[in-house]
């Protein structure tokens, strides 16, 4: 049963390093218990800068805290954040009883940033050229010198084993277990710890595959061997084969942080099992995670697409944009009707930015979103052809922007910030972490010489060419998925994410932006409400013309027991589980297919297929257009097992009407200079009161800029609402 949902009083806790700050208290929501029993829950969501708390104890009430990230070793900010909120709340909290929640970048820096560990890659004799032959697409027709990244396994660890299954299933080549052996004493002798196994067919006929991993284990009991049969078992072998390599690559890194977080909770009392957001926007137990970690690649942006869709539903709107900026990068994500669009294939690492096909195909659940290398962080500098640059180069947390004073001296979107007045240097994350503008005056005073522009323009260029950059992005992603970004309200969160979002939303024409309360957190709040739930797939051809609702049911009966496994193991009570299938389908002949969902399968088998039918021919045409007269045939087969998702509730109660803190000078482009401007607490804001711009309203890890033509207040929910005219 799940607990009633309660409003509580919210108690941030906001530091860097080891210094807690105690702030004022503010409402914010208490997610209701999605397990058996009520229980204290903690999530931390690790960013490239800063790595974020939430913490809902015993009592209901929930806690925040922000530390800075530590690059060389995530592990140590999250033990170091947990041991501070543990010490701080211990008389409210049963160790005992306490779930562990996380996001992690550690998968995804580990492939940006090619610190994966050295990798073997086995497949059938014949193919061992598969991650450099590609697909033979091309993602720019007419370039002579096109380029894609370098292969993550290099072709000397590339290995072919003496094999052939058919595309029917038939044994065309027996497995030669001494070829497999031989490679096996090959990796030992190269010191390979990890090796992806993906030989052909091995979607739907697995049994190779699997006894190559038992004699590459029997050779080498430690090895990592990641089969492409378990981590993607979906036809077109080079886009299985790279979900496969990428999942090897990181799986020793990601083992090793997932069993040293659990080793340190131990020591605390917390025993059981961390569970971690996956990409899809659901929780597994942490031995999936260490097992598949290919799948929480966008583990973070996803906690915080979650958390945009459940505060845009209690704004009460249908659809939103949300817009997620932190200190390295920013994330948009088109939600329609309240749940973030799911998509089948995922690249990372592009050669050529924004270029599909120029990166890593992955074949895994994946929310759909658009990411880019503009945060607080990035560095801003001038081009060979003397026109401002800003990122993708960052500064991170260490050194971090030249306002931090922890050794950065190049000039950053924060120091920008900073420097128009759009944050505060006493009031940043709080008052806790003191910055200085004089540092952001000298780095950015540099960068304007160079350009032999004023610091003051030289600063709002800075600011302005993030907004350009990211609202061509969100464009961009809207465009793709047929939506009109003019007619979205707009989710803004993270660290600098409502500093932008009122400039964002005058470039793409929107009219409302909403910045939830704890919008510099709002990722790991997202991990409290994300239910635990795991994505499943299996290639298995059927036409439509020749359906076996027999072979249907007992594949779909096999995904079902799996997915009842993964989420039982989390603690999810096993009557509370929900199966949600789809299918990948096309008609016969074509080479791409489109997800289409599967009827109920108590239906007799002719009203089951005409209903099949009828909802790929209506999302065929809404995408293309138009139908064709061809069969239609399923490819994959797809499952999300997942538990009951939590809820939030959020009123607001301000008891001091006047929420003024002081004023300060800000630039505005609107004016054209810099006016003295009032500065507002959001947490005192009175409900459904009105304030015309412009102003900035601060929280204590986020601040919201509202231009001169922004009238905002605080709805009864809590979140700031801003109105452009």
């Amino acid at each position: 049963m799940l607990a009633k949902a309660s409003t509580v009083p919210l108690t941030f806790e906001a530091d860097v390093g080891s210094e807690a700050l105690d702030l004022p208290t503010t409402a914010l929501p208490a997610p209701t218990s999605r397990f058996e029993g009520n229980m204290a829950k903690l999530a931390f969501d690790t960013g490239g800068t800063f790595t974020d708390f939430a913490l809902l104890d015993d009592n209901g009430d929930l806690h925040l805290h922000k530390i800075l990230s530590t690059p060389k070793n995530p592990a140590e900010a999250v033990v170091q954040g947990v041991s501070e909120l543990l010490e701080e709340f211990s008389g409210s909290i049963a160790i005992d009883n306490l779930q562990v929640l996380g996001a992690t970048t550690v998968v995804t820096n580990a492939v940006l940033e090619r610190k994966g560990v050295e990798t073997g890659f086995v497949t059938t004799d014949g193919f061992q050229d598969m991650l450099r032959i590609r697909n033979e697409g091309r993602y720019d027709l007419y370039d002579l010198n096109i380029k894609y990244p370098d292969p993550l396994v290099t072709r000397a660890n590339s290995f072919g084993a003496a094999e052939r299954i058919a595309a029917d299933g038939s044994v065309m080549t027996e497995l030669k277990e001494e070829t497999v052996r031989e490679i096996a004493g090959r990796l030992k002798e190269k010191g390979i710890r990890s090796v992806a196994v993906c030989l052909l067919h091995a979607y739907k006929y697995p049994q190779h595959e699997q006894r190559v991993a038992a004699l590459l284990r029997e050779e080498d009991p430690d090895i990592f061997v990641s089969l492409s049969s378990e981590v993607c078992p979906e036809v077109r072998e080079f886009d299985r084969a790279s979900t496969t390599v990428v999942n090897a690559y990181t799986r020793p890194q990601m083992a090793g942080h997932v069993a040293h977080l659990q080793r340190e909770f131990a020591k605390k009392g917390i025993d059981r099992q961390v569970l971690w957001m996956t990409s899809s926007g659901g929780l597994v137990p942490s031995r999936r995670a260490a097992e598949l970690p290919v799948r929480l690649i966008e583990s973070g942006p996803a906690a915080g697409a979650v958390a945009a869709a459940e505060f845009g539903r209690i704004a009460g709107e249908g659809s939103v944009l949300s817009f997620d900026m932190g200190g390295t990068t920013a994330k948009l994500c088109l939600i329609p009707n309240g749940e973030p669009t799911v998509g089948t294939d995922l690249e990372v690492a592009h050669y050529q930015r924004f270029r599909k096909g120029s990166g890593f195909p992955l074949k895994i659940q994946s929310i759909q979103m658009i990411e880019i290398g503009a945060g607080g962080g990035s560095i801003a500098a001038k081009n060979p052809l003397g026109l401002l640059d800003v990122g993708p180069r960052s500064a991170g947390a260490l050194p971090g922007p030249a306002a931090y004073q922890r050794g950065g001296n190049e000039p950053t979107v924060t120091d920008a910030d900073i420097l128009l007045g759009y944050m505060g240097t006493e009031s940043f994350v709080g008052g806790s972490f003191k910055v200085s503008r004089e540092a952001a005056l000298e780095a950015v005073a540099k960068l304007a010489k160079s350009l032999d522009v004023s610091v003051d323009r030289c600063a709002w260029g800075i600011h302005d060419l993030v907004n350009e950059s990211m609202s061509k992005a969100a464009a961009m992603h809207a465009t793709d998925l047929g939506v009109d970004p003019r007619s979205l309200p707009m989710v803004a969160f993270g660290g600098a994410g409502p500093v932008h979002a009122y400039g964002i939303a005058r470039k793409l024409g929107i009219k409302r932006v909403i910045c939830p309360t704890g919008a510099g957190v709002t990722s790991a709040i997202g991990l409290l409400i994300a239910p635990v739930a795991v994505d499943l797939s299996a290639s298995h051809p059927m036409a439509v013309d020749a359906w076996d609702m027999e072979a249907m049911n007992r594949l779909l009966a096999d995904l079902a027991a799996q997915g009842a496994e993964v989420v039982a193991a989390a603690g999810v009570v096993k009557e509370t589980i929900t199966n949600r299938y789809t299918v990948d389908m096309r008609y016969v002949g074509q080479g791409h297919e489109i997800t289409v969902a599967l009827p109920e399968r108590g239906l007799p088998r002719e009203e089951f297929l005409k209903q099949l039918l009828d909802n790929f021919s209506r999302l065929y045409r809404e995408l293309f257009g138009r139908t064709v007269a061809a069969s239609v045939e399923v490819i994959t087969w797809r499952l999300r097992a997942s538990g009951e998702k939590d809820q939030v509730t959020r009123p607001h109660e301000a008891e001091v009407a006047d929420a003024r803190k002081g004023s300060r000078q800000v630039y505005f482009q609107e004016i054209g200079s810099f006016t003295e401007t009032l500065v507002y607490d959001h947490y005192k804001l009175p409900v459904q009161q009105a304030i015309t711009g412009p102003a900035i309203v601060e929280q204590r890890e986020s601040t919201a800029v509202v231009g001169p033509g922004g009238i905002f207040h605080a709805d009864a929910s809590g979140n700031l609402v801003i109105n452009i005219q």
